[in-house]
């Protein structure tokens, strides 16, 4: 019996060194399918980030054409509003400018009426419209001596403007 057991143990022995041997060729076969599987997963992250840098690098190009195309929309708003203002100044400047030249011309032309001694001033309006260079005479006078004095006081002192004489002679 003595006998059996050593043999059965020398059986046992050569199965557990048997059992360790493929079980560590199993564990190196296993660490090289886990090195393999572990490459590929490395190659397939590495491809998913060069795809997401791809991605991410488009996405900044459309963020920069959708940018530059703003600033150029901005530009040519800001050129055309400048422009408007441009124009809306320097008409504003015509306007005063011509509503300046039109008070002073009705100005200078009231006052050379009034220091015409052969005319009655008093009741004579004078309006002056720039854009139409007019001058408009309304009001009465005494005679029609006066009324073409007072025309022609007007054309002296608003060279340039038509004359539209509308004094009513009363006598």
């Amino acid at each position: 019996m003595r006998s059996m057991m050593i043999g059965t143990g020398l059986v046992m022995a050569t199965m557990l060194v048997t059992g360790c041997e493929h079980t560590r060729e199993g564990v190196e076969k296993d660490a090289e399918n886990a090195a393999v599987r572990s490459e590929q997963a490395a190659e397939k992250t590495a491809e998913a980030t060069r795809e997401a840098g791809r991605d991410v690098a488009q996405a900044a190009d459309r963020a920069g054409d959708a940018t530059r195309e703003a600033a150029d929309k901005t530009a040519e708003a800001t050129r055309e509003a400048a422009g408007t203002a441009a124009n809306a100044t320097r008409d504003a400047a015509a306007s005063a400018a011509n509503t300046g030249d039109a008070a002073q011309q009705t100005l200078q032309i009231k006052t050379a009426l009034m220091a015409d001694a052969s005319i009655d001033a008093s009741r004579i309006d004078v309006d002056t419209e720039a854009s139409t260079k007019t001058v408009t005479l309304k009001g009465l006078v005494r005679s029609t001596a006066e009324k073409a004095t007072a025309t022609r006081i007007a054309s002296e002192k608003a060279p340039g403007y038509r004359i539209s004489n509308n004094l009513e002679v009363r006598r």
